[in-house]
């Protein structure tokens, strides 16, 4: 597939590998047929039929196998996802030598063998997967926006040689979150803050304020003797980093055990005896 291939010729020779094909509204990313990628085929009359009637339409594949999977890198104005790709390499999880494909943004989709997996997406990290159910646009087709607009280029082309394991890719970015071990208060809480009530304050928390919120709640479930995972994901749903989160968790932490003490009622009663909260502080 030639950078000087029109749509048909793309779309042919995509299909002449066992490639799924869909076309797509011109300068844009919505399939033109009624199901989506659903009605993405290999027939070779189908597609000379569809670019007969949209001549311009782009190009796209259905990912997942018999195809190929797409790591798609996204670049909004400082904020991309070459980091995440620079660890997942350095970890050996992105093997060396992947079909690239750089898109309108400035990032990139990487081709690697196409599997059964699920789609998924770390939008902190800026990167998303395609597999199964899926697809993506392809060379030679064009994307205008209100932020960027351009053409889908080759920058190395070639088969897949290689898997990329979405669950390693997340593991490695997105570790697990901090599970603390606390002992239970000796005296009911002076809130009746359920830790479902914290997780979903949490979450909705507009950007500003976020942080403090999370501190908040962190103190109140390491007080009640809740699990703060569902909060630290909520954190996480929320907008900040794994990394803002555990340090947020460490400062709760720290406030809880100086303070040498669960919540009691009445709040300040020197008739309520003085406890202490140990909590586990994970380490990065």
């Amino acid at each position: 597939m030639s950078t000087s291939a029109t749509p048909l010729d793309a779309a042919l020779a995509w299909a002449a590998r066992g490639v799924r094909v869909l076309p797509v509204r011109p300068g844009e990313k919505a399939p033109l047929t009624s199901n989506g990628f659903h009605d993405a085929t290999t027939d070779l009359v189908v597609l000379r039929r569809w670019w007969s009637r949209w001549p311009a339409a782009n190009v796209a594949i259905a990912t997942g196998a018999p195809g190929v999977d797409v790591l798609d890198l996204d670049v909004r104005g400082a904020q991309s996802g070459w980091a995440a790709l620079r660890r997942l390499r350095e970890a050996g999880v992105v093997s060396a030598g992947a079909p690239v494909v750089r898109t309108p943004s400035g990032g990139v989709h990487l081709h690697f063998i196409g599997t059964d997996q699920r789609n998924g997406s770390l939008p902190n990290e800026h990167i998303d997967f395609r597999s199964a159910g899926g697809y993506v646009l392809v060379p030679p087709s064009s994307v205008t926006t209100k932020t960027y607009s351009g053409v889908y280029r080759w920058e190395r082309q070639g088969m897949p040689c290689a898997r990329l394991e979405w669950k390693a890719a997340t593991t490695l970015l997105r570790p697990p979150l901090p599970q603390p071990v606390a002992h239970p208060p000796m005296h009911p809480p002076r809130r009746a803050w359920g830790v479902r009530t914290l997780a979903a304050a949490v979450e909705r928390e507009r950007e500003g304020n976020r942080n403090r919120l999370l501190f908040w709640a962190f103190c109140e479930a390491l007080r009640s003797g809740y699990d703060v995972r569902p909060i630290a994901e909520a954190g996480v749903r929320g907008g900040q980093t794994v990394r803002e989160v555990e340090a947020t968790w460490r400062q709760a932490v720290r406030r809880v055990t100086a303070d040498g003490q669960a919540d009691s009622s009445p709040a300040g009663s020197a008739s309520q005896p003085r406890t202490r909260t140990v909590a586990a502080v994970p380490s990065l």
